[in-house]
């Protein structure tokens, strides 16, 4: 058993390895084609199995420049999106004691006892206060 890891542990140390997009594009190649179970068009499997075998091929790829820029792409456009799921997971985790505020000037996360009322709050980060029922 540890002659057949040492064997992946070789064959793994000169290729790309998994990242953000890679990750993305065989869960999402997996959800496509399970989805395609139910809805049987035939189409959704195809494109998961497209995007399931280039998630791989990224994930074996010798090319790190190229791979690692692709990824900072995906990183830079889905950043919106990602914040979305943050600010939820971050709400989610402050409960009924505390509410999460975002600072207008540089989008930082600020938790804040709930039930104060109106109070101002600043920004540990950049200083900005704005004024906020909690």
């Amino acid at each position: 058993m540890v002659i057949m890891k040492d064997k992946f542990i070789r064959f793994m140390r000169s290729r790309y390895g998994n990242d953000q997009l890679s990750s993305f594009l065989t869960w999402g190649g997996l959800i496509f084609m399970v989805l395609d179970a139910f809805i049987k068009t035939g189409i959704f499997y195809f494109l998961g199995l497209l995007m399931f075998i280039y998630g791989y091929v990224r994930i074996m790829s010798k090319n790190y420049d190229k791979r690692a820029a692709q990824n900072r792409w995906f990183m830079e456009h889905t950043a919106g999106v990602r914040n979305i799921f943050k600010r939820a997971k971050k709400q989610k985790e402050a409960g009924k004691e505390y509410k999460i505020f975002v600072c207008n000037k540089c989008q930082q996360m600020i938790r804040v006892p709930r039930g104060k009322g109106k109070i101002e709050i600043r920004c540990p980060k950049c200083g900005n206060r704005f004024v906020k029922k909690s």
